[in-house]
């Protein structure tokens, strides 16, 4: 399924050229003489970011410029009534709209709380994965079916998943969600 939406993501792109993750480029089973491999965050050339206050869900600033991605994690131990909203097309690939980045103000842990777009019947193939590769096997998520949605609602913490550090750029924290969320769709096919 994982698979296939990528090859469909692909084919629907407007553009001379689409840039791919070097992990997503070698699930392909097709060749595409439009791909181009990259190792960064431009492969979300239509990323949508929005800071909003935590408790009043109100936009702070919307539409934040590229460079913003270039800010340390640690941006919201400092901001930590903010959170960040990241939206982009590619992330349909792996069965989600949009995820959003924030700073636990009770934990002091970085959190990814997302909706999923994955049948009700993989819940314990989710947990399985999120549970083998997660840093500790101690680290708590929550994964709750919405059934009025039809989406697994997920809060991970992002900080428990293997290469993640608090001065590590927002955008190589967006490459290292989205690519965790691509390994568990690559899971979920198996």
């Amino acid at each position: 399924m994982l698979l296939k939406k990528l090859e469909t993501y692909i084919k629907k792109q407007d553009t001379d050229k689409v840039l791919l993750l070097e992990e997503e480029f070698n699930h392909l089973t097709e060749t595409f003489a439009n791909v181009e491999v990259v190792n960064s965050v431009d492969r979300f050339s239509d990323l949508y970011l929005e800071l909003v206050n935590k408790e009043t869900d109100e936009t702070v600033e919307s539409d934040l410029p590229y460079s913003f991605l270039d800010s340390q994690m640690n941006y919201f131990e400092k901001n930590i009534e903010n959170y960040l909203y990241i939206e982009s097309s590619a992330f349909e690939i792996i069965s989600a709209e949009s995820f959003m980045i924030e700073v636990d103000s009770v934990f002091s842990t970085y959190e990814l709380i997302l909706g999923l777009q994955l049948p009700k019947k993989k819940e314990k193939d989710i947990r399985n994965y999120i549970n083998a590769n997660l840093q500790e096997e101690s680290a708590s998520f929550q994964l709750l079916f919405n059934d009025k949605d039809g989406l697994w609602e997920l809060n991970l913490p992002l900080d428990k998943i293997n290469g993640f550090d608090k001065n590590m750029t927002l955008a190589e924290s967006i490459k290292l969600a989205y690519l965790f969320l691509f390994n568990l769709g690559i899971a979920l096919e198996r």
